[in-house]
């Protein structure tokens, strides 16, 4: 994370963290349970230790560890407003760890077989960070990463504007600390690059089977790739933009 980028997370989140499961699943009209549950659709069949960054109040690693049983879970964020509400429910869960680490620094000896990052990745320094996701994968070990992305049809440019103007006085009104987050979101998704970087940055760690996904009227993206198994694989690349995302990823 540059620090400008991390100016802006500290601004964005010191305060927010007791609201925060509310307000996201409001103002996302419940759409972000439907984007976590693609996260998990993207885990592999019966992973024993994830890694989940930027992890927050931990909506997504407990889903996690609730989904896997047999899973350990350790979720990473720079926000210790937003860990104590997660340790707070770390209580029901006893295979799963807090660390108040940046993202870009945490390291683990024990490696993961995923590694997830829901709304980290426009914040993120991602030439950074995804060779440190890929060092910490097991061989065949996934990463998924999930954030907001500015639509590229002008019909849903328009949606886009239509419910950011409304939204920071609404949810301004009912949560006053996230009003200047809500005003200042839309610039932030509208000017990040996070989609290229991040294939990019995939593409020159190694990692194979890049999948990027768009979601719900292009509002969000999913990005899954995974770890090579053996050295055969080294020679393979593959691509592939799904669910409506443009080939050129110029817009992004």
């Amino acid at each position: 994370m540059t620090h400008d980028k991390a100016a802006i997370v500290e601004r964005f989140f010191a305060r927010t963290g007791p609201s925060y499961d509310a307000v996201v699943r409001y103002f996302t009209l419940g759409i972000d349970w439907r984007w976590k549950r693609r996260i998990l659709a993207a885990l592999p069949p019966t992973p024993r230790r994830v890694l989940d960054l930027a992890c927050g109040t931990g909506i997504l690693t407990f889903a996690i560890a609730r989904a896997y049983p047999d899973c350990r879970v350790v979720g990473v964020d720079i926000s210790r407003g937003y860990l104590d509400v997660a340790k707070a429910k770390a209580a029901r869960s006893d295979r799963v760890t807090f660390v108040h680490q940046l993202a870009e620094t945490f390291v683990s000896d024990q490696p993961f077989d995923a590694v997830t990052a829901s709304y980290l990745p426009k914040y993120a320094d991602l030439d950074r960070l995804i060779p440190q996701i890929a060092a910490m994968l097991v061989p065949g070990g996934v990463v998924i990463l999930h954030d907001f992305t500015y639509p590229t049809h002008a019909l849903l440019q328009q949606i886009f504007r239509l419910y950011f103007r409304w939204i920071p006085s609404i949810g301004g009104h009912f949560y006053p600390e996230w009003e200047e987050t809500l005003r200042e979101l839309p610039e932030v998704i509208r000017t990040t690059t996070w989609v290229a970087e991040s294939v990019a940055a995939m593409r020159r760690s190694g990692l194979r089977d890049i999948q990027v996904t768009s979601l719900t009227l292009q509002g969000a993206a999913l990005i899954t790739a995974r770890k090579e198994r053996s050295s055969w694989e080294s020679g393979r690349e593959s691509v592939s933009f799904l669910s409506s995302m443009p080939r050129s990823l110029e817009h992004f």
